[in-house]
């Protein structure tokens, strides 16, 4: 059973897992709820080498988390879903479905961040708002628009 209340519990954890602790991206920069035509994200990190990197977090319905990080594949170099540990390890049985979207999967577990499948690095389909995210998330001006 899941020791998150609510999603945005799971996603405060993460959060500050990523700005505090050491994980596979390096220094990276955050930016919340990323909203966009296609949906909106629950967070965006930019990594020092500029790949934007995408995550969904749900606290058990990951069909539906995998969606939509697929979805953000049309804008972020890596995509990924992030669940509490027993709904990720029942997730990873059906670990095909995301290798076949190129999401990753990962949780938190004692206060390290555990990438159960990684995100294969692409280029986005939607340059511009690939560019948008980046602005955002260094805190700049971004084009508000949606489009190019």
């Amino acid at each position: 059973m899941s020791s998150y209340l609510n999603e945005q519990s799971l996603v405060n954890d993460f959060v500050q897992h990523v700005q505090l602790a050491v994980q596979p991206w390096g220094d990276v920069r955050v930016l919340r709820e990323f909203l966009y035509r296609g949906g909106r994200t629950d967070v965006v990190l930019l990594t020092g080498a500029g790949d934007v990197l995408a995550f969904e977090a749900k606290l058990n319905r990951w069909r539906i988390a995998l969606h939509q990080a697929y979805r953000n594949t049309c804008y972020a170099h890596h995509s990924y879903v992030i669940l509490p540990e027993d709904i990720a390890l029942a997730a990873h049985r059906y670990a095909y479905e995301f290798d076949r979207r190129g999401v990753g999967l990962c949780y938190l577990r004692d206060g390290r961040l555990v990438v159960l499948r990684d995100s294969p690095r692409s280029e986005p389909l939607q340059p511009w708002l690939c560019s948008r995210a980046r602005a955002l998330a260094e805190g700049g001006e971004a084009h508000v628009g949606d489009g190019p």
